[in-house]
């Protein structure tokens, strides 16, 4: 066949043949061919340019601005995390503390504290531990709960003391350490008859205990036992009861330092 267009009898159904040039529409009639576009090979094409965006595209300002937006980000989120996940051994208190309590060794312990630097420079850290042995709290710490720096009284600080003298058997017969607490009931009046008990103080810390003296009777004896006070007025109240009183002193326990001592007395019989 001499030409590129070439026309075909219909076949038995009235329909034109078609061959790989063109297509019979009618007898007598054609109609350019549909062409289809060849999709690249990506070997063809440039270096580059291959599996999307060109680097050129990547380093528009646009692109940029947002990875660099992404990674400060990403730098925040660390440096907040790292502050608030990293531990620190600070001083906390081993069991309850009062106001007032002489650091030793069985009241701390360490323990591993996570917070912000702001918080984390108000407590004790563990480094301190054997230098605040020995000073005085001056305020009250629960168990389980940090040391404040602001809670340790300074090491030349004093706290005002009061001597008491009781009979040896009064103070507990000679178990009184110091380091104790203990409340001072004061009874007066055992002269005439009328006798009165009360409470004078309590919740005093000892910070020593004498002996008594040789050759007496134990009976009779009594020992001198410095106490501190919290409370410079209640001075005048211990004053009077070591003068005109019979003192006793009850040593606290944990559970019952708070618990309510009432009043006593006693009238002459007739």
């Amino acid at each position: 066949m001499s030409s590129t267009w070439q026309r075909f009898r219909p076949d038995r159904n009235g329909r034109a043949e078609q061959n790989g040039y063109g297509v019979e529409t009618a007898v007598g009639e054609t109609r350019a061919p549909r062409l289809r576009p060849r999709t690249p090979d990506p070997a063809d094409l440039p270096a580059g340019t291959r599996g999307g965006r060109s680097p050129a595209g990547l380093l528009r300002p646009l692109p940029l601005a947002g990875a660099a937006l992404v990674l400060l980000a990403l730098v925040g989120y660390w440096t907040v995390y790292s502050a608030t996940t990293k531990r620190t051994p600070v001083v906390v208190a081993a069991r309850n503390l009062p106001a007032g309590t002489v650091l030793d060794a069985n009241d701390l312990r360490t323990a591993e504290l996570a917070g912000d630097s702001a918080t984390m420079a108000t407590l004790l850290p563990n480094q301190e531990l054997a230098g605040v042995l020995g000073r005085e709290l001056s305020a009250a710490v629960a168990a389980g709960a940090p040391l404040s720096r602001a809670s340790v009284a300074s090491a030349g600080s004093r706290t005002a003391a009061f001597t008491l003298v009781v009979p040896a058997l009064h103070a507990l017969a000679g178990a009184l350490q110091p380091g104790d607490r203990v409340t001072v009931i004061a009874t007066y009046g055992t002269g005439n008859g009328g006798a009165r008990t009360r409470v004078v103080a309590r919740s005093l810390r000892v910070e020593t205990v004498g002996r008594p003296p040789q050759g007496l009777d134990r009976a009779s004896a009594t020992i001198p036992v410095t106490v501190a006070l919290p409370d410079p007025s209640s001075a005048s109240a211990l004053a009077l009861a070591n003068s005109e009183a019979k003192l006793d002193l009850l040593r606290d326990g944990d559970k019952t330092a708070a618990a309510p001592i009432p009043p006593a007395s006693s009238q002459e019989n007739p």
